[in-house]
């Protein structure tokens, strides 16, 4: 990948904060999740403690650091269906935990990737989906290397109903954007050193979409993953802020970068802002990340070092990042994340506006 020499604020911060920076609050989903705590699941080469800050319940799993050990869950499915499954995990280490996620005996997402959430006190949610039976499931998370998996505080569970309820596949999604009815005057490059621009800006009922690469964006509060130091091109602001006026934090945050407003296309145009969800697509994983920071007016396939640690994808500001297969499903309308930094919202939020964009398009 090359990376991105060009990367800047411009003169969009100053705009940004009348743009972008009134956010609206999530409305709830269709359905609420039911909580089941790690501390009340099996637990195999593993504790219950509460030494760390901001878990729920009583305290969270701490797993041993052997490959095999792990936690898992008996959850209840009213109906057949396909669930949604968000487990909330922290990782204080700079090294990524994969573990591989199964229901009901089979692997669903292998060496699942469970980024750095920078410190133990941080949690971050790590959200799939996957088919259940009605009544009793399982949902096991098991480390596959000998640092073990994250620390684990909890599972939501949440099954869509036949009538096209619940948040939607990856393959879902992509069906929706097969075709592309292109509204950006233009194309855009991948990256500074690519010389032909071939990624086209597409509109469908409710959302605009790119299919692009990812570059890691670093920018924002330094972090043991984000500064001078390991990113070349290191910016200490985001065009975003959080509810306390402060940059956003690139390891911590699943966010996307959108580019400047241009000749080529204005996303301010398009009821698109901070706070914005953005469903990211690789591999047969939805995330849904955040309109967090803007970039060139030229180039496209931008996220946080959060984002791709969440994916699975290298992300490592200096050589990390994907050269294909990334796609971004941006929702339009007022709906924003509220505040930008709650993960969970926009987990919340995306999901209900995935189904909304699958059920209109």
């Amino acid at each position: 990948m090359g990376k991105r020499r060009q990367r800047a604020l411009l003169a969009v911060i100053g705009v940004a904060s009348v743009v972008l920076g009134v956010l609206v609050s999530a409305g709830p989903a269709s359905a609420a999740p039911t909580r089941y705590e790690a501390e009340n699941a099996t637990i195999s080469q593993g504790a219950v403690e509460s030494n760390h800050l901001n878990f729920s319940g009583a305290g969270f799993v701490n797993n041993d650091n052997v490959a095999g050990s792990y936690t898992q869950w008996t959850v209840n499915a009213a109906s057949a269906g396909t669930a949604t499954i968000t487990i909330r995990y922290s990782n204080g280490t700079t090294t990524a935990r994969p573990a591989d996620i199964a229901v009901n005996g089979t692997v669903v997402s292998a060496a699942a990737s469970f980024g750095s959430t920078t410190n133990w006190d941080t949690w971050a949610g790590k959200t799939l989906t996957a088919p259940v039976k009605a009544g009793s499931n399982t949902i096991r998370v098991t480390a596959t290397t000998a640092n073990g998996p994250p620390n684990l505080d909890y599972l939501d569970f949440e099954v869509g109903s036949g009538s096209g309820g619940g948040a939607p596949t990856a393959a879902e999604l992509l069906a929706k954007v097969t075709t592309c009815n292109q509204i950006s005057n233009g194309k855009y490059k991948t990256d500074s050193d690519v010389a032909t621009a071939t990624i086209a800006v597409c509109q469908k009922t409710g959302a605009v979409f790119w299919k692009a690469d990812m570059d890691i964006d670093c920018d924002g509060v330094r972090t043991t993953q984000c500064n001078e130091n390991t990113d070349c091109c290191f910016q200490a602001d985001t065009a975003c802020h959080t509810s306390g006026n402060t940059p956003l934090n690139a390891a911590q945050l699943p966010y996307v970068v959108v580019p400047s407003a241009s000749a080529i296309w204005n996303y301010t145009n398009y009821q698109i802002g901070c706070g914005t969800v953005v469903a990211v697509i690789y591999n047969n994983q939805v995330l849904y990340a955040v309109v967090g920071d803007t970039g060139p007016t030229g180039i496209i396939g931008e996220a946080s070092y959060a984002t791709a640690s969440a994916l699975g994808i290298n992300p490592d500001p200096s050589n990390g990042g994907t050269d294909s297969g990334v796609t971004y499903i941006v929702f339009q309308g007022s709906q924003r994340v509220s505040p930008i930094e709650n993960h969970n919202n926009a987990v919340t939020l995306g999901q209900s506006l995935a189904r909304t964009f699958v059920n209109s398009n």
